[in-house]
């Protein structure tokens, strides 16, 4: 087997534990309310969650061991995505209308609210060292949350050229949660801290590749059609900032309120900066595959290794019709 494969096997069944799991854990919700948090699960890609069994497996875990942790990482990934809709304003969702769209922005907040202290509720009961990684996870993406939206607004934007601040949004939106994943399928089966540090340092440097992969896409946006992509400059500020640097370019200021002078600016830089964004994610995608070296030797660790690549080819899918990541995979 390989990724691609476990991947989608081990989707299927996240799906089926979710749709069993979700009305036991949401039991207290009025049961229009569970078919929400079904609903917002539904359809997704469970990356996360797979991290939480393969690292399991690759260990030596059972993944009857690794099931209640990934649906924990999968409850805590939508609720994310749901405050995030609203505060980004943006509509839709995986080709249905966004949460707050339907249920009115305070109802989807407080429902959002709902689903991270449910994540960190069952893993407390599950165990201390469970309990803290979640809560250190979602206390982590808010804070990551917050500071970007800081970094979007006039009282934060002299911070966005700050040195190492790119470094430090695609790790507290991503590569934490990504992070956390991997070390929940770590200490699933018992694995030493030393093991569970790699493990998470293994899930971050995916995670950050993945976001970046995201970022990459949002540029080519912005590069093939700036009428459409100008929406996306404000939150793409710090990627722009911290490639530009790379590449030895001052980011233009003029072009955050000109969409002329940002769509020439593009034209002029683009199939370079592109090539630089896909540099640095293949950087971290070696990164990544360092981590588990120490690993046992086993297919499961064999697949592991490939999975970081294949989970950044995922976004570059995610702008495609349904059904063709499972073809260019």
């Amino acid at each position: 087997m390989n990724f691609p494969s476990y991947w989608r096997e081990t989707r299927s069944r996240l799906d089926q534990e979710l749709r069993c799991q979700i009305p036991i854990l949401f039991s207290t919700l009025p049961p229009l309310q569970i078919e929400t948090v079904q609903q917002i699960i539904r359809d997704g890609k469970h990356i996360r969650g797979c991290l939480v069994c393969l690292i399991n497996n690759a260990l030596g875990g059972k993944t009857e061991d690794a099931l209640p942790r990934a649906i924990a990482i999968e409850c805590i990934q939508a609720a994310s995505l749901i405050h995030d809709d609203y505060v980004d304003e943006d509509v839709t969702r995986r080709q249905r209308p966004a949460t707050w769209t339907v249920e009115g922005p305070r109802r989807a907040v407080l429902l959002g609210d709902v689903m991270f202290a449910t994540a960190i509720q069952s893993m407390a009961e599950l165990g201390n060292e469970d309990g803290a990684i979640v809560a250190r996870a979602i206390a982590t993406v808010a804070n990551g949350a917050y500071q970007e939206l800081s970094w979007q607004t006039d009282g934060g934007g002299a911070n966005l050229f700050e040195a190492g601040i790119y470094d430090r949004i695609i790790y507290l939106k991503t590569g934490a949660l990504f992070g956390a994943a991997c070390q929940l399928g770590a200490i699933a089966t018992g694995a030493s801290q030393e093991i569970s540090t790699l493990a998470y340092a293994f899930g971050t440097r995916t995670g950050e590749a993945y976001q970046i992969a995201d970022d990459l896409q949002d540029f080519i946006t912005l590069w093939e059609h700036p009428q459409e992509g100008f929406k996306k400059l404000s939150p793409l500020l710090p990627a722009l900032n911290y490639f530009c640097h790379r590449m030895g370019l001052a980011l233009p200021h003029h072009a955050s309120h000109q969409q002329r002078a940002l769509h020439e600016w593009c034209q002029r830089i683009g199939e370079d900066f592109i090539n630089c964004m896909e540099q640095e994610i293949s950087l971290r995608l070696k990164q990544a595959e360092s981590y588990i070296e120490y690993l046992p030797d086993n297919p499961y660790t064999k697949m592991l290794s490939k999975a970081p690549a294949k989970i950044a080819t995922m976004m570059y899918c995610s702008t495609l019709p349904p059904g063709t990541a499972y073809q260019i995979l």
